[in-house]
């Protein structure tokens, strides 16, 4: 009853003119149509319940001008990014120069956005720390403004471990602190957050959104025999795609049958290719950036995803593959022991290629199988763009008692 009451006297405060401002650190752009994906997920999901629009700020090489202000509608959600003239140089000086364009950029683009809307009823910062600079100065001369943040770096964790800077953590402990709460997308990264001394009363656990495509597939792409997928940003010390490549060189010498479309691209990328014709396997093919429908399709059509990262939060990847009813062969890290069980996956150490081979080839023999149908209805329950909006309903309403109470005392 309290949820319900929760999400009517959100819902009736909000019309058409009173929206939730989006404040990511990370966005889908011109220049990158993967980066923040999840974060644009969760923008879609909400939108659906409570009118929100987006505002990114984004720094890029080729723009002319200083700044350049564009707006789209976006899957029915208003988005308005502001690109920066950009200087990738590492030298001080240009780092200095392009904080201060993405600062000022943030204020500036701003007044654009009020130019044509009214006050958001609050901001949702969506990765810290630059991201919520600019609710956290306008909170100093407007005590109307609030603001929530939800985090998805992996910054805090040990593996990780680029979460630094006195300054840094000072300011980053002060705009949690005068936030209305706080979201991370596992229970993992909201301990490390806590380790880190990050705390708030309203602190949630809201998981990442597998989008209505992946749930209202009609037909899924035909499976093919002992073929797998790996989705990913083939990031540098994180995803361990060579690892991967090793792990079916030895399923090779083993004269096991497989295929392996590796989807995505990134740092690794060419070095993932380099290796493919230097360990001569066969039946591996990369397919590049893939979305919508045809990454749909590219994992459908496998026995299993795999994913032998390193450190992790949440993988969007894994409730995408869930959703479609694939199993998930992947390492315990982050988030991920908290998404795998007996029914939906196998979990394998990191780094370790025959624990790897070994799961893999207990899927080609069959020693493993797992219910398309299980993994499916399970991931609707947890995932589905309805139940994480209505959870996000109550985390805010959460935070505007959390505050009022905390002023009353």
């Amino acid at each position: 009853m309290t949820e319900i009451f929760y999400t009517f006297n959100i819902v009736m405060s909000i019309d058409k003119n009173n929206k939730i401002l989006f404040l990511p650190g990370w966005y889908p752009n011109k220049n990158d149509l993967a980066i923040g994906s999840f974060i644009k997920n969760h923008a879609e999901a909400i939108n659906r319940k409570i009118a929100v629009d987006v505002f990114y700020v984004c720094g890029d090489e080729k723009i002319k001008s200083i700044y350049h202000f564009n707006k789209a509608v976006i899957n029915e959600v208003d988005t308005y990014i502001l690109y920066y003239r950009k200087n990738n140089s590492k030298h001080l000086f240009s780092q200095l120069v392009k904080g201060f364009l993405y600062v000022v950029g943030q204020f500036y683009g701003y007044y654009r956005y009020r130019k044509i809307n009214s006050k958001p009823l609050f901001f949702h910062v969506h990765v810290l720390t630059r991201a919520a600079i600019l609710p956290f100065v306008l909170q100093r001369f407007d005590r109307g403004i609030k603001y929530f943040v939800t985090e998805h770096w992996s910054r805090y964790l040990p593996q990780d471990d680029s979460y630094k800077g006195g300054i840094r953590k000072f300011f980053t402990k002060l705009i949690v602190k005068k936030s209305q709460g706080i979201t991370a997308v596992s229970e993992n990264l909201k301990y490390h957050m806590n380790r880190h001394d990050l705390i708030h009363d309203n602190f949630k656990v809201i998981s990442n959104v597998a989008k209505d495509i992946f749930f209202n597939v009609e037909e899924l792409s035909a499976k093919k025999t002992n073929h797998f997928v790996h989705v990913s940003n083939f990031a540098a010390n994180c995803k361990n795609v060579l690892g991967i490549l090793s792990a079916f060189k030895v399923l090779q010498d083993q004269g096991c049958s497989f295929s392996l479309n590796m989807v995505g691209d990134g740092d690794d990328f060419e070095l993932a290719k380099a290796k493919v014709v230097e360990s001569c396997l066969n039946n591996v093919y990369f397919s590049g950036f893939l979305h919508g429908k045809d990454v749909v399709d590219a994992i459908s059509e496998a026995d299993a995803m795999i994913l032998f990262s390193n450190y992790e939060n949440q993988p969007v990847v894994i409730t995408e593959s869930f959703s479609l009813g694939v199993p998930v062969i992947a390492t315990p890290v982050g988030g991920i022991p908290e998404m795998i069980d007996d029914t939906n996956g196998i979990l394998v150490q990191p780094d370790d290629i025959n624990a790897l081979s070994n799961a893999v080839a207990d899927i080609i023999t069959k020693k493993v199988t797992f219910d398309k149908n299980v993994i499916k209805e399970k991931a609707y329950k947890k995932y589905n763009s309805s139940t994480i909006a209505a959870e996000f309903i109550c985390f805010y309403e959460a935070g505007n008692w959390s505050r009022q109470h905390r002023y009353a005392q």
